[in-house]
């Protein structure tokens, strides 16, 4: 069972600091390899209260992801992990064959 870490480096706010959208990072590992994807989303405007962007914490924040696009975007983590152990497994070559 893989591990997922998420990182939210960037909130986008308004002037009402209702926050708008949000820029993250999330680690997936699996005990032995691990691989970091980021991802964006935009949130809904919020309905009734709603925490001001100064009084949010990292906690919060990480739900709203979870929410929204934590299914797609651990799907993807999982794919990218996946696709990284075939890379590392046999590893991919570049350059020419031919001099300057």
């Amino acid at each position: 069972m893989n591990l997922y870490i998420y990182k939210p480096y960037n909130l986008t706010f308004d002037e009402n600091g209702t926050v708008r959208a949000v820029d993250f990072a999330v680690l997936v590992s699996d005990g032995t390899d691990s691989f970091e994807i980021n991802g964006h989303t935009a949130l809904p405007l919020p309905s009734g209260n709603f925490i001001p962007y100064e009084q949010l914490i990292e906690k919060e924040v990480i739900e709203w992801i979870k929410n929204l696009v934590g299914g797609q975007t651990e799907e993807q983590a999982d794919a990218e992990l996946t696709a990284f152990k075939l890379r590392k497994a046999k590893p991919i070559f570049n350059g020419i064959p031919w001099g300057n």
